[in-house]
């Protein structure tokens, strides 16, 4: 029977191993609904940051890495002197500077000549300072119609040779209204500040009182995703070519119907694609990596649609750490076997320092660097990965088999040999969340634009996703990048090479052939 079907005391078995039966059941229910319970209550009114699970126990950490160091000299215990130090006021850093190219208009306040004179007879007074304050005005967009009238010429007397100076290119898609920069100010807008059209169309029309429908604006993004069609196949060339390939994928509503936008990005993390798919199913990664070189890796999370394309095309699988930490987050959040997930959660944190160490070694090329990485992770990230295993394996509580506890257990278990695999090589990525950064943007978006209406509508957005998802992986600017790019690719021949108008190539050329050191797009994240 069901717990359901019991309506009352006398409807409750007699035989005491029924009762034993019964209760058992009803405690294993009451677990998963009150650890369910504090996991949605947690989602809705708990800071979301991973990093207050474990205190920082900086000291334990220290510890359990210097007894992977040998040859370490006994620290001798010092005596230590209590003192009470006053703690000094930080210093504000004042105002970013302002930079030079803004265009600077001097107003002086001055006295008239009568005025300058002193008020007691003694004559004219003299200047002793100079008080300056410093205003930053906003001009507001400026709307200007360009008229481009080409004079033909033609003769008279014999009708025979016409002839007329060739229009120049003022915008990169013929027969459609908008300039390069009203086209950016539309896509951008969109994709890279969130805004959905009707938003955009009304900040046209206040801004100029020009009233462009959104259909009009759909059908600028659409006439505008036909040449970038090219660069976005590009991208799509340049992920595969890789040894190492970072997955995930997202919904996204189309028409009231749920599909999916996966997200691909190669190891060196320098260009992502996004790939719009109507289902979640096998067949989207399959048909997407096809032509990956045998024996690549796959960066992903243990979705199970991942694994036809693994075996078919003969890849090697990596399963995100991050997300072996979140299972045990989840399961500290919880309150159930608290020690053993906080113990779980310190040896991940200790594999997180290493990679932390290594990053921040400066004086290193990048090929010095990953000879560095695969060392460190030999001697001292494989010792924690088998400690950790061991706590996995022999945990030192009783614990029911359907707690998150040990849902977190057996997930981490059954992906052990994809979990270790990153030690083979000092290249291969820890965790996967370079995807799940790349798809916040789209997360984001998705919130404010709510849906794609049609197919086609999100190929376009997958289109615009990659490009500037690309541009901001190496700090370009997509305004400038895409300004530029545009122009170009209007005038390169169809079926020609694009090639050398990706970002990153666009980049090199910008930098005598070198990509430059990255560099953060916005000064600071205040």
């Amino acid at each position: 029977m069901k717990l359901t079907d019991y309506k009352s005391k006398n409807d409750l078995p007699s035989d005491p191993e029924e009762l034993r039966e019964l209760l058992w059941s009803s405690i294993l229910d009451n677990l998963f609904l009150t650890e369910q319970n504090t996991l949605l209550r947690n989602g809705v009114y708990a800071k979301s940051s991973e990093k207050k699970i474990v205190a920082d126990d900086n000291q334990l950490v220290i510890e359990g890495l210097l007894e992977l160091i040998p040859n370490v000299a006994p620290v001798q215990k010092d005596t230590y002197v209590e003192t009470t130090v006053k703690k000094r006021r930080v210093k504000h850093p004042g105002r970013n500077a302002i930079p030079e190219s803004i265009e600077t208009e001097t107003h002086i306040i001055d006295l008239s000549e009568q005025e300058k004179k002193c008020h007691n007879g003694c004559g004219d007074m003299v200047q002793i300072r100079e008080e300056k304050r410093t205003v930053i005005e906003r001009i507001p967009a400026k709307y200007v119609k360009h008229v481009y009238v080409q004079k033909v010429y033609g003769c008279n007397k014999c009708k025979d040779a016409i002839v007329a100076k060739e229009m120049p290119l003022i915008s990169p898609l013929p027969r459609i209204l908008p300039g390069t920069d009203l086209l950016l100010f539309v896509i951008l807008s969109k994709y890279q500040f969130h805004l959905p059209l009707y938003r955009i169309q009304r900040m046209i029309f206040h801004e100029s009182r020009i009233w462009f429908t959104r259909s009009t604006l759909c059908g600028w993004v659409a006439e505008i995703c036909v040449p970038l069609k090219r660069i976005y196949d590009e991208l799509v060339k340049n992920v595969k070519s890789g040894d190492c390939i970072h997955s995930d994928d997202t919904g996204i509503r189309c028409n009231g119907k749920s599909n999916f936008m996966w997200t691909y990005v190669n190891g060196a993390q320098t260009v992502t694609v996004f790939d719009y798919r109507e289902s979640r199913g096998a067949a989207a990664p399959r048909e997407f990596l096809t032509g990956v070189p045998v024996g690549s890796y796959l960066m992903t999370d243990c979705y199970a649609s991942y694994n036809d394309a693994v075996k078919k095309h003969e890849l090697l699988q990596l399963t995100c750490m991050m997300h072996v930490r979140r299972e045990f987050v989840e399961a500290f959040e919880t309150g159930y076997c608290k020690a053993f997930n906080t113990k779980a959660l310190q040896y991940i944190r200790q594999l997180y320092r290493i990679e932390s160490f290594v990053n921040s070694r400066d004086g290193l090329n990048e090929k010095e660097r990953v000879t560095l990485r695969y060392h460190v992770r030999q001697r001292c990230s494989k010792p924690i990965l088998d400690k950790l295993k061991h706590h996995l394996q022999n945990p030192d509580t009783t614990m029911v088999p359907k707690c998150r506890t040990a849902k977190a257990i057996n997930y981490a278990l059954n992906h052990w040999n994809n979990i270790v695999r990153y030690l083979e090589r000092g290249d291969l990525p820890i965790d996967n969340g370079v995807s799940e950064r790349v798809i916040r943007d789209l997360a984001i978006g998705r919130k404010n634009w709510v849906q794609v209406m049609s197919d086609n509508g999100g190929r376009q957005t997958a289109i615009l996703f990659s490009i500037i998802a690309t541009c901001k992986l190496n700090t370009i600017n997509p305004s400038d990048y895409l300004k530029d790019v545009l122009l170009k690719i209007a005038i390169r021949p169809e079926g020609a090479s694009v090639s050398d108008l990706t970002p990153v190539e666009w980049l090199k050329a910008n930098n005598n052939g070198t990509l430059p050191e990255k560099q953060p797009l916005y000064p600071s994240p205040n």
